[in-house]
């Protein structure tokens, strides 16, 4: 059962999200999980948790815990496209590529045609192949020749 002002509070997170005011996006999330901890939930709505942990990453920058709370989420709702999507792009933000990547594929899985996170993978890129492929990509020489070829 939806706490209605809980919800609410959601919904006009997900607007500002949606516009750009990533900092009250994070208040609203934030009051949604309070307001249903308030009213003795065990545990707030997954999506709740997962929006909240993806605006700490993108406002303040708190890697460890909007992780901690994006993967409370997902556990909690794994079949969730969206929540998947927002794990992936906080293990992005923290620099963890492969991992994000791995994130953004399961969430794919679940939803074909998931749009965010179409768009997350697009906006990650491809890899190149390493310029001497006999050679470990992390190899100093690749690594070296990789940046020139970029440049």
């Amino acid at each position: 059962m939806l706490i209605q002002t809980a919800e609410d509070s959601y919904r006009q997170g997900m607007h500002a999200l949606s516009g750009g005011r990533r900092m009250v996006a994070l208040a609203l999330f934030e009051a949604a999980i309070e307001i249903e901890r308030r009213m003795t939930r065990a545990r707030p709505q997954p999506r709740y948790l997962s929006y909240y942990g993806l605006c700490l990453a993108l406002e303040r920058n708190e890697i460890h815990e909007a992780l901690r709370y994006c993967r409370e989420a997902v556990t909690l709702e794994s079949y969730n496209p969206d929540i998947r999507c927002n794990l992936g792009r906080v293990l992005l933000r923290a620099g963890r590529r492969r991992e994000a990547y791995r994130c953004f594929l399961r969430g794919l899985n679940l939803e074909r045609s998931h749009a965010q996170t179409i768009r997350a993978l697009r906006e990650m890129g491809r890899r190149r192949r390493p310029i001497l492929p006999f050679l470990p990509r992390a190899n100093p020489i690749n690594v070296f020749l990789g940046r020139l070829r970029s440049n």
